[in-house]
């Protein structure tokens, strides 16, 4: 299958019974995946989805078909749950060989696509809410095992329903003639605006990390945020409270969308596909930087003023969540500002734009530092590894730009410092090297910059020298084609042999960080030279349909 291009295959070919684990194990599932999983992405109602679990479980005695009174879409929705909790217990203890991964992945496979094949696309009958939810969790469950282009395509069927079921509008549209919402129920009315904005989020997190148009515009949305109250405070009626004792967890996926919202504003004004001055792009740059600032301000105290390892999991989870994220927010923000500096101003203190972009790489690769230590924190999020892609690109980046200036001879402390942590947080990465993690494209292509960095910093080295690398034999040719950093040649299996090239870095356009972000995962081509061609020539996974 074309979507499925480039990505991981499935475990197992053909058709897939459907079959629950043992009703203990399912109840232990769901548990984990709402204590554990779930991080800012809560748009399941927890007690609602257990009482279809034990629905299904009852088919199963009775000899019923599993989605009997329940219907295929919740009971897709187990599926997803059961298939995103298995994969992500497996993460925490840590895949081992191939063999072990191929079994944890075996496992988590056939609870998706008994949900996917079996169930959500042979649903019949008008969408409703559980219909849109059920492709989201599928999505989400698609991106932790890095099958992002399948990812897309299903991200795009949910947008189709969402937009169908008009979540992207305000409730009060569908008042009746009595002027009453024809929607009464509470829960059933929150659940619908968590379901939008979490899509909302996603949908800029994607349109970054492939480089992409977003699917959703602020001027076609008058969504409201949902209330700040905890599932198990609200009734069918209205909330169980009327003001809230203790945190709430629903407060990280409003700041996570308001956080969104800046991103899109990001992507729209600053990486615009218009001609526009570069002068533009930067005011608009520090004119949304400010707007971070001021979201950061806003934040409630556990998810920004307090440390992490001072909360509670589920709130530690979140806290860093949200510093990764607006870490990443201010590099795609300022990382143009790294190649406004001259050779006529070599010599002048870096631009507050610059050093917001280093600081906040410096944040996000002390984050990811610290979340290595922490297994079950480094897999809470499918964007971790962009995120620290993004980070290692802007430091090696940096460091080949700078090189390029005069006066720029001797590294500065801070500088040494930084890049002793990406080198670190690089090694991170590719012992992540796994089928169900995007770190191998990422590393594939940040080896190419890393190379590139070590050597410039090396001042009195020759134009031609030999880096000892393990892995030389595995880089890809240049994804940069004509324009790239350095041609590379290949000696041994252990040496690359690198021979400078004109360097283009003050040639470097404000869409070139886009074509980077994306080369993972495309441009797809039918012509030699794209990046899925040089990509798959030198991986070892399968690439072909599933």
């Amino acid at each position: 299958m074309w979507m499925a291009a480039g990505d991981e295959p499935f475990a197992e070919k053909g058709d897939i019974s459907p079959e629950l684990p043992d009703k203990a194990v399912s109840k232990e599932l769901l548990s984990f995946y709402f204590d554990v999983c779930v991080v800012t992405y809560r748009f399941l109602h927890k007690s609602s989805v257990m009482t279809w679990l034990d629905a299904m479980h009852n088919n199963v005695q009775q000899n019923l078909p599993l989605w009997n009174s329940v219907g295929q879409a919740r009971a897709a929705i187990v599926f997803s749950i059961l298939a995103i909790a298995s994969i992500r217990q497996e993460k925490i203890k840590g895949i081992g060989s191939p063999d072990q991964e191929t079994t944890s992945l075996k496992t988590s496979d056939r609870y998706f696509r008994a949900g996917s094949k079996l169930l959500t696309e042979s649903e019949t009958g008008l969408p409703r809410l559980e219909s849109a939810q059920a492709r989201l969790i599928q999505v989400l469950y698609l991106l932790q095992t890095a099958r992002m282009n399948q990812g897309w395509y299903a991200f795009g069927s949910a947008v189709q329903i969402i937009s169908a079921l008009a979540l992207h509008r305000k409730s009060g549209r569908k008042r009746n003639v009595t002027g009453r919402l024809s929607n009464a129920d509470y829960i059933n009315s929150q659940y619908r605006k968590r379901t939008f904005w979490v899509a909302y989020t996603i949908d800029a997190y994607l349109g970054v990390v492939f480089g992409r148009p977003r699917h959703y515009h602020d001027d076609d949305i008058d969504q409201d945020f949902p209330d700040c109250v905890n599932d198990e405070d609200m009734t069918h009626q209205g909330p169980a409270i009327t003001e809230a004792e203790e945190d709430c967890h629903v407060e990280a996926l409003i700041s996570h969308a308001k956080l969104a919202q800046i991103i899109g504003g990001i992507s729209k004004e600053v990486y615009s596909t218009k001609k526009m001055p570069k002068s533009d792009r930067l005011a608009a740059a520090d004119r949304l930087g400010n707007q971070l600032k001021e979201w950061k301000t806003t934040l409630p105290a556990h998810l920004g003023r307090i440390r992490p390892s001072s909360l509670i999991p589920s709130f530690r989870r979140q806290a860093t969540a949200m510093k990764l994220a607006h870490s990443h927010a201010v590099l795609h923000a300022y990382r143009p500002f790294l190649m406004r500096q001259t050779t006529q101003q070599s010599q002048l203190p870096l631009s507050d734009g610059v050093l917001q972009c280093l600081s906040a790489a410096k944040v996000a690769l002390q984050t990811v530092d610290g979340m290595a230590t922490d297994g079950s924190l480094f897999h809470a999020f499918w964007w971790t590894h962009y995120v620290l892609f993004c980070a290692l690109s802007v430091v090696y980046v940096w460091e080949i730009q700078q090189s390029t200036l005069p006066g720029q001879q001797n590294g500065s402390d801070d500088a040494i410092q930084i890049f002793e942590l990406a080198e670190r947080c690089h090694s991170h990465l590719t012992r992540e090297m796994t089928a169900c993690s995007p770190s191998k494209r990422y590393s594939v292509i940040l080896e190419e910059l890393r190379l590139e960095a070590k050597h410039r910093s090396a001042r009195n080295t020759p134009r031609g020298i030999i880096i000892q690398t393990p892995h030389a034999s595995s880089l890809p040719p240049n994804p940069f084609g004509q324009q790239g950093t350095s041609q590379l040649a290949y000696g041994s299996s252990s040496e690359a042999i690198i021979y400078d090239t004109n360097p283009i870095w003050n040639e470097w356009q404000t869409g070139d960080w886009l074509d980077l972000d994306g080369s993972a995962f495309g441009p797809f081509s039918d012509t030699e030279g794209s990046p899925i061609f040089w990509f798959n020539e030198i991986t070892d996974n399968q690439t072909g349909p599933s």
